[in-house]
């Protein structure tokens, strides 16, 4: 009877090794288990396209930080949506409807603030004597144009001269300024000359301020004085007046459009 170790040494030494067909076949599986995990990793270049990327495939973290220039971003393909509000400034969508405003600031949504313009001034110039007696005569006017609130001033300067009277008197002028209508803005004040004996000129002024209300329609500022005195100026006394008429447009109070901007559903982008 053969011993174990002596029965072991005659099976091994009947084993061979792989014939070239098996070694082969053996080559082939190994190539198809791992030739998938083969071509994830070594790709030639050039070798994907859009064909072979899924829907969503590539997501933010696939992308190194500052891989994409703007040069690779289409035009028009960012719109409001997906712009940050608090860096860029939207398209200007408001405008300023009332008359003597402009823009002040614009948000961030691109709403605009109105605001008022600069104020206007205009003045009838270099002011002209003009006589007046216990009739009311224009000293002077000008025209204002509508759509707009105003500030009008005049300050018309009396004189008296040519006085003789032999006797102490007081002379009353009384002069209005109105702009507007007869009633829209008016303000008439008196004054009062005193000529005592022996003297033959004397004047005055009256400051005059009124607010003309906005209209749509333009109108007219004037000045009238009259000699208010009962029986008017006595002896050979003469009344002048003379006046320039200033006017001011007044801004009207800070405004907040919400005007938007209407589009298609086709032209905006998110």
């Amino acid at each position: 009877m053969r011993k174990p170790s002596s029965l072991l040494r005659g099976r091994t030494s009947r084993l061979h090794r792989p014939s070239p067909a098996m070694m082969v076949a053996l080559a082939a599986l190994f190539l198809s288990l791992g030739g998938a995990s083969y071509a994830a990793v070594v790709l030639p270049a050039h070798s994907v396209g859009s064909a072979q990327l899924r829907t969503f495939a590539v997501t933010n973290p696939k992308l190194a930080n500052e891989s994409v220039g703007y040069r690779k971003i289409m035009p028009g393909a960012v719109g409001v949506v997906r712009v940050d509000k608090n860096q860029v400034q939207l398209r200007v969508n408001g405008t300023c409807m009332a008359a003597n405003q402009a823009m002040t600031s614009v948000n961030i949504e691109g709403g605009v603030t109105c605001g008022s313009t600069s104020p206007s001034e205009f003045d009838t110039g270099v002011a002209t004597a003009k006589p007046f007696t216990t009739t009311a005569a224009t000293i002077a006017s000008m025209s204002l144009a509508g759509g707009t609130e105003y500030m009008v001033q005049a300050a018309p300067y009396i004189t008296v001269t040519g006085n003789n009277d032999v006797a102490a008197q007081t002379i009353n002028v009384s002069c209005t300024l109105a702009s507007g209508t007869a009633t829209t803005a008016t303000e008439t004040r008196m004054v009062s000359i005193y000529l005592p004996v022996g003297q033959a000129t004397a004047s005055a002024s009256i400051p005059l301020t009124v607010i003309q209300p906005e209209s749509p329609n333009s109108s007219t500022a004037s000045v009238t004085c009259m000699d208010a005195t009962t029986g008017g100026i006595t002896g050979a006394g003469v009344l002048n007046a003379s006046a320039t008429v200033y006017a001011t447009t007044l801004a009207p109070p800070t405004t907040a459009t919400t005007t938007t901007t209407t589009t298609t559903a086709a032209s905006v982008r998110p």
